[in-house]
């Protein structure tokens, strides 16, 4: 089970540019990659793309701004992008403290670009980014994009969206997988108490970040005691499930669709388990599902 603190890991600084703690490295997953990214102050950052990943960013300190494309949003602790594979993006701190935000990596095959870890990565293109921030353009990398690149979203308040009731939890669709290459993001919230029932999921493996309230997540046979800043990492076809504490338990869920998916959008997918699912949380039967 991985089950971590959000600035408690490995420690890899790229160029003097920011520095990443990887909490989740490729080499431990399928497809999924997180770290929690520190900019340093009153710095443009190197305008770059990476052909070979979605990312996700989610501000947990300091401001600045985001640019996407062609679009430029101011962001703060909350504020949370999708970023494309293929879209040239760029984080500029404009204060006197450092901008922070977890980073949600989605590699779109197995190749993870072509690094085993995420050292390896930031040690091949370290000097790349240092050259595109002092130069201030993306020529240093000159990677072709030969694919339709996906809209970027960019979401001032992550409680705006469809919200999907499973009984034990509710969850508000942020990223759909029918807008993303191969990731997903949900906000996911558990009243105080509630205990969901055991799934598994074959086509995607999980990360979850607690934003408030405490709890309890099982993995397999593993269970740990989770409160905000605290990352878990879900294996995919692993049962798991989640337990509220004497408070609601709220968390961002990132997946990454690493098998085949029988369903080509969240609003499917839920409408084929949900019956199900909430039928074994009412009767409290301990089988798992979907």
């Amino acid at each position: 089970m991985i089950h971590k603190y959000f600035q408690e890991g490995q420690k890899l600084d790229v160029a003097g540019l920011n520095k990443i703690i990887v909490l989740i490295d490729r080499s431990e997953t399928e497809l999924t990659e997180v770290g929690l990214n520190e900019w340093t102050p009153n710095q443009d950052g190197p305008p770059h793309k990476h052909n070979d990943k979605d990312q996700v960013f989610y501000i947990t300190s300091g401001v600045g701004i985001v640019k996407l494309g062609e679009e430029s949003y101011n962001v703060k602790p909350g504020s949370l992008a999708y970023v494309p594979a293929g879209i040239v993006h760029q984080t500029i701190t404009t204060s006197k403290e450092p901008l922070c935000y977890m980073l949600f990596n989605s590699f779109n095959n197995a190749s993870k670009e072509g690094h085993t870890s995420f050292a390896e990565h930031i040690e091949k293109v370290k000097e790349i980014r240092k050259k595109q921030a002092e130069s201030g353009n993306v020529n240093a990398d000159e990677t072709p994009v030969d694919f339709e690149i996906k809209p970027s979203k960019f979401f001032d308040d992550i409680t705006k969206g469809k919200k999907f009731e499973f009984g034990s939890n509710s969850t508000i669709l942020l990223l759909d997988r029918a807008e993303t290459n191969r990731c997903e993001l949900t906000l996911v919230s558990w009243p105080a108490g509630n205990k969901g029932a055991m799934v598994a999921h074959k086509e995607k493996e999980q990360t979850f970040f607690v934003l408030s309230g405490n709890g309890s997540i099982t993995i397999g046979n593993e269970t740990e005691h989770v409160k905000p800043g605290h990352v878990v990492f879900v294996p995919r076809n692993t049962p798991h499930t989640t337990e509220a504490g004497d408070e609601e338990l709220t968390y961002l869920c990132f997946n990454a669709l690493s098998g085949v998916s029988k369903d080509e959008s969240f609003e499917v997918m839920y409408n084929r388990v949900a019956a199900e699912r909430i039928k074994r949380w009412e009767s409290g039967n301990a089988e798992v599902g979907e």
